[in-house]
């Protein structure tokens, strides 16, 4: 997959507007600190990703260039996204939700609420229930609990908020609420449940 720079703009304008409209980005909310680089090489750590949010954890990162609390896309990268319907657009969208993760931690990382909804803690290195596919709006939301969180974030901002009927089963609902709910509450202004 290749990137131009004109392209990554536009996918990164498209999604702040959806981001906007679902309530995350906004004059009082955190999101808008983090910018979207656009990398001329491929990411080196994870050489596979179609893009990458840095919460900041990783020394080898750091000396890269990497600047915690930004979203990576590389001009290109060693595979394709994640699913054949993907688009540059959900990749940043995607990433986004991981800056959403990183920025309000107490309504994520450090939240009951997430654990129950998403199966597991944010940082966990798999996920509870991931032998249960129709509990998932993707096979890499399976991976664990964050990228779970990430890829319902991306089709929830895809599908403007509205659940298509595929996914129409109680684990996917609770977490589709989840996704509304925070939007509902970054727009106010609050940081927890």
């Amino acid at each position: 997959m290749t990137v131009t720079l004109e392209s990554l703009n536009a996918a990164t304008l498209a999604s702040q507007r959806d981001l906007h409209t679902a309530g995350f980005w906004n004059e009082g909310s955190r999101l808008t600190r983090t910018d979207v680089f656009w990398c001329s090489y491929p990411l080196i750590t994870s050489p596979n990703a179609s893009g990458l949010f840095y919460h900041g954890t990783g020394w080898l990162d750091s000396i890269l260039g990497f600047i915690a609390g930004h979203i990576f896309i590389p001009r290109w990268s060693l595979s394709m996204p994640r699913g054949k319907n993907d688009s540059l657009r959900d990749i940043v969208r995607h990433e986004y939700g991981h800056a959403v993760a990183h920025h309000y931690p107490m309504l994520i990382q450090r939240s009951e609420r997430f654990r129950e909804t998403f199966g597991g803690d944010y940082n966990a290195f798999e996920h509870s229930r991931a032998g249960e596919h129709d509990e998932f709006v993707s096979k890499y939301a399976q991976t664990d609990p964050a990228e779970d969180f990430a890829e319902t974030f991306m089709m929830n901002l895809k599908h403007r908020g509205t659940l298509p009927s595929k996914f129409k089963n109680p684990t996917i609902k609770r977490k589709w609420r989840f996704i509304l709910d925070l939007g509902k509450i970054v727009r106010t202004g609050e940081s927890k449940w």
